[in-house]
């Protein structure tokens, strides 16, 4: 049996943000946007749900979240598919995790406990961020600015005059954390 190889390193950003396009254009003729940090906060508040349902009633940004709405949607699905195409590419590319984490490891150090750690507190800064900007990267930079907002707009520029001179710093060659 013939296995699935992602031989390249890169694709070419034309084909993926084309690629893109055209899914964010066939989502948008059914009433939908690409977007992640609902989802995130749909998933905690399912979480929440099963716990005690009784609660979310006294939570109202959950509830505002689960209120005339499936509990299991389609941004749920999306998030599931992203971790699963994410883990299936990192298993069949033909690039080494080594090399990947060479940057990190000359950084910070070889400890897989401080790199889970670091990307899990990333993780829930980003989802409480994405979360006050009332959206994430994803739903702002493609779905709003697809569609041209002025507040998605606001974010790519400050996103990327601050990102850009943040990384700058951090893997600057001269520069010890």
């Amino acid at each position: 049996m013939k296995t699935l190889h992602f031989k390249k390193k890169k694709w070419s950003p034309y084909i993926v943000g084309s690629l893109i396009g055209i899914l964010l254009s066939f989502l948008l003729t059914l009433g939908y946007t690409i977007g992640v940090s609902t989802g995130i906060a749909r998933s905690a508040a399912l979480i929440q749900y099963f716990l005690s349902k009784d609660s979310i009633s006294h939570n109202s940004y959950f509830f505002t979240l689960l209120n005339d709405q499936p509990l299991f949607d389609w941004k749920i699905l999306f998030i599931i598919g992203i971790f699963f195409g994410a883990l299936l590419t990192s298993k069949y590319s033909d690039e080494k995790p080594h090399c990947t984490q060479t940057l990190w490891v000359k950084r910070f150090g070889t400890s897989k406990i401080g790199r889970y750690l670091t990307a899990f507190v990333g993780g829930i800064f980003l989802s409480v961020g994405a979360r006050i900007a009332n959206g994430c990267t994803s739903g702002h930079a493609i779905s709003g600015g697809g569609q041209l907002s002025l507040t998605s707009w606001i974010f790519i520029i400050s996103l990327f005059s601050v990102a850009i001179p943040t990384s700058m710093l951090i893997y600057s060659k001269n520069r010890r954390l």
